[in-house]
């Protein structure tokens, strides 16, 4: 619970504490000098109100504390129980009312009724200001998701409800000699603070017990975990409360591939997602990885390799003239692995991949050490004196293919010690076409390079959209 609504909630409960000492007084004196057992049964009732506030003054301290190596789940159930408790006492004031109504219905002589206008105002006064703090209670437990506080906001309506029942039997006591009217008013009273008590305790019963019967927030959740990208499927899902907090714990079925950092935004958008609809949430997520029906090859093989922690690259399939698929590799290892050591984790990739992909009949693992981060290779840029070598190069490419709209930044790296040379280029291309159709001609124009200039021991092509 954020500091700002502790301290609201804090000081309405402080309020309302005042407002309850000052009603016991006045119901108290009214009943006594008018002989009122309405009037009496409401300053009992607004003592035991006093009770249920400071009650729910110490849940709220309590529910406030953050969650420690005792309360994993925080101390939010301290609040259903004092909502629990407080249901408890409403339902026996309603029995202690009953009781004595249908005692004096049963003997009539011994009502001895007073009332004047004092009665009058002082019930007046009571239903104004049960009112006023029941909208204000309930307003403040709905906004930081406290039982107790709406247990009490319930409470506090009740009381006021039920001052302006024993208004009406007092009123028909008073001018319609109406005897038993006083008693009659009173079972009224305690058949709602009974109703209404035993209704408050099954909902903190159920608080306290993890049944879960907000079905629109379930569905709400499904739906914003359902809609989230990247998220195939929702498995399980489980939510409670404790306190002012909703605990939501959902399981998910995500594609397989997916690399560890694009299912982590997946888990973040879900959380910030459920957030929004239920500030405050707690989430806990549980990714389940499954085979897609449209997986491709490349990416089951990628799959396979990066289970055993390495990086393949220069994936290639061919089909020969009897229709057998040749899978080539190329998988790095970390740098000083040992060639024999290599060579088995191979093996072992060779074999998962064959069970996983029956239809390659044959495999062919180039294995090559990782290059390290450190490992950068000196060069010397001689595109400067290399200009007539560029020239050549850019009508070569502009002739032999018509589709490249221009050629530009050539540069001419030389490596040392070996005096290899790599050639780094932009071609220009249509934009409207396709990216199998933009790399083909990558590729060609590659070709026609190494045609022409065998010497080039690397070529980098970039290409841009016109």
């Amino acid at each position: 619970m954020a500091a700002s609504s502790n301290n609201s909630t804090l000081r309405t409960a402080w309020i309302s504490i005042l407002v309850t000492v000052v009603l016991i007084a006045a119901k108290l004196v009214g009943g006594l000098l008018s002989g009122s057992l309405a009037l009496i049964s409401l300053a009992a009732e607004s003592t035991l109100d006093l009770f249920s506030v400071l009650l729910t003054l110490f849940a709220v301290r309590i529910t406030a504390k953050p969650a420690d190596e005792e309360h994993l789940y925080g101390h939010g159930k301290f609040d259903s129980i004092s909502s629990l408790f407080q249901s408890l006492l409403l339902l026996g004031i309603s029995v202690w009312i009953f009781y004595e109504a249908t005692d004096r219905l049963l003997h009539p002589s011994s009502i001895k009724l007073s009332i004047d206008y004092l009665t009058f105002g002082i019930l007046i006064g009571s239903f104004i200001l049960d009112i006023w703090r029941s909208r204000k209670l309930d307003s403040v437990g709905k906004e930081v998701r406290s039982q107790a506080l709406q247990t009490d906001a319930l409470h506090f309506f009740s009381d006021g409800l039920s001052a302006a029942v024993v208004f009406v039997g007092l009123l028909f006591s008073k001018y319609l000699k109406l005897d038993g009217a006083d008693s009659y008013a009173a079972i009224l009273v305690s058949g709602f603070v009974g109703i209404m008590s035993i209704r408050q305790g099954k909902h903190a019963l159920d608080e306290l017990t993890d049944r879960f019967a907000h079905t629109a927030d379930y569905e709400k959740v499904s739906k914003v975990i359902s809609e989230t990208p990247g998220v195939i499927g929702l498995e399980k899902l489980r939510m409670r409360h404790s306190g002012p907090i909703l605990f939501i714990d959902a399981g998910i079925t995500i594609n397989r591939v997916l690399p560890f950092a694009s299912v982590e935004h997946i888990l973040s958008d879900i959380k910030a997602d459920i957030q929004l609809v239920f500030p405050g949430a707690e989430v806990v997520l549980h990714p389940h990885a499954v085979k897609l029906e449209y997986e491709s090859t490349f990416e089951t093989i990628k799959l396979i390799t990066s289970e055993e922690g390495l990086l393949p690259h220069n994936i290639e399939l061919s089909k020969n003239s009897n229709g057998e698929v040749t899978l080539d590799l190329h998988l790095e290892f970390p740098p000083e692995s040992s060639f024999l050591n290599a060579h088995e984790k191979s093996e072992e990739i060779e074999h998962k991949i064959k069970a996983h992909l029956p239809s390659i009949s044959k495999i062919v693992l180039h294995l090559e050490e990782e290059r390290p981060d450190y490992a950068l290779t000196t060069v010397t840029d001689i595109t400067s004196s290399k200009q007539d070598l560029a020239a050549e190069m850019t009508a070569m490419v502009r002739k032999e293919h018509q589709s490249v709209r221009e050629v530009r930044d050539i540069t001419l790296l030389q490596s040392e010690p070996f005096k290899e040379i790599k050639l780094a280029l932009t071609i220009v291309l249509e934009r409207n076409l396709s990216l199998a159709a933009a790399h083909e001609i990558v590729t060609d124009v590659e070709k026609t390079l190494r045609r022409h200039f065998a010497f080039l021991a690397r070529i980098v092509i970039h290409s841009e959209p016109e």
